[in-house]
């Protein structure tokens, strides 16, 4: 195993047939090695001996080389080392380090030798410095250039597992997607084939009654395939991230009656009373998108009514504060399992069970209220109410002043 040495260093003169000329300086016992006319590649391993040769070729061509690391065999084992070297007529110096810095030290003290090669040296020492604070700064330069692309990268490696990682749960989720959408469509399409073939039976006796009722069950799963069909598109579309909203002025209280108004129906069908109150001074318009919106308003009073008892009451409460709307739906039902709240959000969530007349959902509804409402800037969310029943509360930003919503309302 080659090892870094601890601080020493040589210097020698090799002629131009690389063999040792003498040694000028020597702390590893090489001078007993290695004698002069010897090959000067005896001090290198073998291994490097190639580069020990461009080494060499490098001060002859440009009278100077420096940093370059060879293997040095001493006596404790190979060694890497630092090397710098200068030609000097028919002779070549060469000078062995620990590190860059030790061979300039080295060339320092050699300087104060009182020999005839110290102006030469003197030259090369100062070739060698600028050099190596030109190599220094590269290296500078190179190192923080490494780390910054070094640091990118590990950005882009835990981006590429993040998209990854959401790229793997998106494919899971349209499986799952698909399996229950697969099974809650084969109960009504069984349902409808057979009660088809029943009401194309000739041999039968046929009453009107009969196959009216027969009719309304096909119509009631019709309805249901096709709410679960248009809940299926609206999701496909958010998740892909092609949720975009017509933002308008929204004149809020006849929105508010409109919806209430919408899905007086179904609560009179169930015997469910449905009351709208506002806490308050409320504000004449808001920014929305009202489609959307009202998708989100018959999500949540559609939900209440069917988890309602009947002679049960649907509360629609609505308040404002200085920046944000806050409408409450609340509910007389059963309220909500436990466990059932942290994913009750989430597309065929454990919340989606039956209501307290058997009546079924697609299990999206709430998912698609969720993204709706996050888009508009708000909250949504849900609460058992202490003495029964639900409460789904949703938060939204209020416009402010001179916005187009106010602006439309109120006229300067």
């Amino acid at each position: 195993m080659v090892s870094r040495f601890d601080g020493k260093g040589f210097a020698l003169l090799c002629d131009s047939s690389d063999c040792l000329r003498n040694w000028i300086r020597s702390e590893y016992d090489l001078d007993r090695v290695v004698r002069p006319g010897d090959p000067v590649f005896l001090i290198f391993d073998e291994a490097c001996r190639e580069k020990v040769v461009l080494f060499l070729d490098e001060v002859r061509a440009r009278g100077i080389a420096f940093n370059w690391e060879l293997v040095v065999l001493l006596p404790g084992g190979p060694a890497a080392m630092n090397f710098a070297s200068v030609r000097m007529e028919d002779r070549i110096l060469i000078v062995g380090a620990e590190t860059r810095h030790s061979t300039i030290r080295l060339m320092e003290e050699m300087l104060k030798l009182n020999t005839d090669q110290s102006n030469q040296l003197r030259r090369l020492m100062k070739d060698f410095q600028v050099a190596a604070s030109q190599q220094e700064e590269r290296d500078r330069g190179t190192y923080s250039e490494l780390t910054r692309l070094n640091n990118q990268l590990a950005v882009m490696q835990r981006e590429l597992i993040n998209k990854n990682h959401a790229l793997a749960q998106l494919d899971q989720q349209k499986n799952y997607f698909l399996g229950m959408a697969a099974h809650d469509l084969r109960a009504p399409l069984a349902t409808i084939v057979s009660y088809c073939e029943y009401l194309m039976d000739t041999e039968r006796k046929h009453t009107e009654e009969e196959d009216l009722e027969l009719v309304r069950t096909i119509r009631k799963s019709s309805e249901f395939m096709l709410a679960l069909i248009d809940d299926l598109l609206d999701i496909s579309k958010i998740e892909s991230g092609h949720l975009h909203l017509n933002r308008q002025p929204v004149r809020l209280p006849e929105f508010l009656a409109g919806v209430v108004r919408t899905n007086l129906p179904a609560g009179q069908k169930k015997g469910v009373e449905i009351r709208q109150t506002a806490d308050g001074l409320l504000p004449e318009a808001v920014d929305w998108d009202y489609e959307k919106m009202q998708q989100v308003m018959n999500n949540l009073i559609g939900n209440a009514v069917k988890f309602s008892h009947p002679a049960g009451t649907v509360t629609v409460r609505v308040s404002a504060g200085s920046s944000r709307l806050e409408i409450r739906v609340e509910d007389q039902g059963d309220g909500l399992p436990e466990g059932v709240l942290e994913q009750l959000f989430q597309p065929f969530s454990k919340g989606s069970r039956l209501g307290t007349q058997g009546e079924k959902g697609t299990g999206l509804g709430l998912a698609i209220a969720r993204r709706i409402v996050e888009a508009h800037g708000g909250t949504i969310g849900a609460e058992n109410i202490p003495d029964g029943g639900t409460r789904f509360v949703v938060c939204l930003p209020l416009p402010g002043p001179g916005s187009r919503a106010d602006s439309q309302t109120n006229p300067a």
